[in-house]
């Protein structure tokens, strides 16, 4: 199943919904393009909403180390929502909890910026 993502903006904030797997190929690229057009119209506070992500690889851990990056380069802010248990396992084992701001709710994550 390839990866959706599903976008929306309320006041000011962008919502990603990704469902599927993020892995290497379209998927991870599918993402970071998404990503870098958000913050060429100017976004600067982005919420990634992670909880139908069902498979992840490396390079879709890469994939979400490249936007954090990315964003925080422009100023912005990028959290992570609704992780499901493997990819905040996955996030662990990797050692990345600690480099992103995570939340449990996409409405925890609007209450933090």
């Amino acid at each position: 199943m390839p990866l959706e993502i599903t976008q929306r903006e309320t006041n000011g904030i962008c919502f990603l919904t990704l469902k599927g797997r993020l892995v290497l190929g379209e998927e991870s690229d599918g993402l970071r393009a998404t990503i870098d057009k958000l913050l060429l119209s100017g976004a600067t506070k982005i919420v990634v909403g992670l909880k139908q992500v069902n498979n992840v690889d490396s390079a879709g851990l890469g994939a979400l180390i490249e936007i954090h990056r990315k964003t925080k380069a422009k100023g912005g802010q990028l959290m992570l929502a609704n992780l499901g248990p493997k990819l905040k396992e996955a996030l662990e084992l990797a050692g990345l909890l600690k480099i992103f701001e995570t939340c449990a709710t996409e409405a925890d994550a609007v209450a933090r910026f």
